[in-house]
């Protein structure tokens, strides 16, 4: 078939040696490097895709499964599986992936379609009418086959050999979860307000090049890159679906919670620097709003998911809480003596941050009728 000016083949009946670095997550399906003359236009071909079967050596074929959550995202989705197809599976482990549609209401579930019938036989999509990221990812991980259970998002470009490693760190440290970095691609310069103790809130992470077992306390893996076993979801459990997103809210707080868990099951975490995605930020993101908007969400999430709190409160507000609040408007006063816009703003946020959380308390309390 014509395949971007040149010919597609496909070949049966014929034995083919081919890397196991070259393979792709097609479920039965290599894509490797071929030349022949016998081709549209005269022009040679560099590449074609070929059916294939895969004999192991006698091992046992394990499974892995790439779970991706999405809302609204169909434009930066079809990047994502792009990059997807191109991604290496580990030797006698096979791959699928589940596009987890949580309630989108634009062409999300048309691309997930075009992808299949394209030949994308190892993507499976899936309707989660609950809206929120945990409901979303814990119907990926009910769905899921896999021994290893990867999670990424809507709005990245995996590296090739981004499962190759994660895949490695659990067989070779008997991980029961990783996780790696995720590097930002800037619509255009960076921010100079942007310092990078904000950077988290964009979902970027490097925590440097050294691999290395995560304790707690340590700074937290993010979403768009960690993985599970399956012993561990086991034990633990899935995400807590009282916390994380909601549809445009940005909910957080459930990564944290998940990995709590995990380190009180003597659970094991590992941070693999050289399992590396790619985080596409939209321009709306860089902008002082959306930072705004993160800190007033996640506030107001996280004294939502209190519920009914007894122990010593005003109004149903943490006295600690209130404590943490006269400190961080303090340093936002002092802040604001240094005439430096950078520390302003991140001090600003903070505030933001405490302002929206004692502001859900009160809503719970006011609606409790205590």
């Amino acid at each position: 078939r014509p395949c971007n000016g040149f010919l597609q083949r496909t070949c049966s009946g014929a034995e083919i040696s081919v890397p196991a670095e070259r393979r792709s997550v097609l479920s039965a399906v290599f894509v490797i490097r071929l030349t022949f003359s016998d081709v549209a236009d005269g022009k040679t071909a560099d590449c074609c895709v070929v059916e294939y079967s895969y004999i192991g050596g006698g091992a046992m074929v394990k499974k892995v499964s790439i779970i991706i959550c999405t809302y609204n995202r169909a434009d930066s989705l079809a990047t994502t599986l792009e990059s997807i197809l191109l991604v290496s599976v580990p030797l006698n482990w096979e791959c699928e992936v589940l596009l987890v549609d949580n309630n989108s209401t634009d062409t999300t579930k048309a691309v997930v379609t075009a992808f299949i019938k394209n030949g994308f036989t190892s993507l499976r999509y899936i309707f989660e009418p609950q809206q929120g990221l945990s409901f979303a990812r814990n119907a990926g991980m009910r769905a899921a086959h896999g021994e290893i259970v990867v999670f990424t998002d809507d709005d990245v470009i995996v590296e090739r050999d981004w499962l190759v490693e994660l895949v490695k760190a659990f067989t070779e440290h008997d991980a029961d979860c990783v996780g790696g970095k995720i590097k930002p691609v800037w619509p255009g310069k960076k921010p100079m307000w942007l310092s990078k103790r904000n950077e988290n809130i964009l979902a970027i992470l490097d925590y440097d090049d050294d691999l290395r077992e995560m304790g707690v306390g340590d700074e937290p893996l993010f979403g768009a890159n960690f993985s599970f076993s399956k012993r561990i979801l086991e034990k633990v459990g899935y995400f807590n679906t009282s916390l994380g997103r909601m549809g445009n809210k940005l909910y957080g707080s459930e990564d944290t919670e998940m990995f709590g868990r995990i380190f009180t099951a003597g659970g094991k975490v590992i941070y693999q620097p050289q399992a590396v995605v790619h985080h596409i930020l939209a321009p709306h993101r860089l902008k002082k709003s959306y930072f705004r908007k993160w800190h007033c969400d996640a506030g107001e999430g996280l004294g939502f998911s209190l519920g009914h709190y007894t122990k010593r409160n005003l109004w149903g507000v943490p006295y600690f809480y209130l404590h943490d609040t006269l400190k961080v408007f303090g340093r936002y006063i002092a802040a604001l003596f240094t005439l430096q816009s950078d520390k302003i703003f991140y001090q600003e946020q903070k505030l933001i941050f405490q302002l929206a959380l004692i502001r859900s308390r009160l809503k719970v309390y006011a609606g409790s009728g205590f």
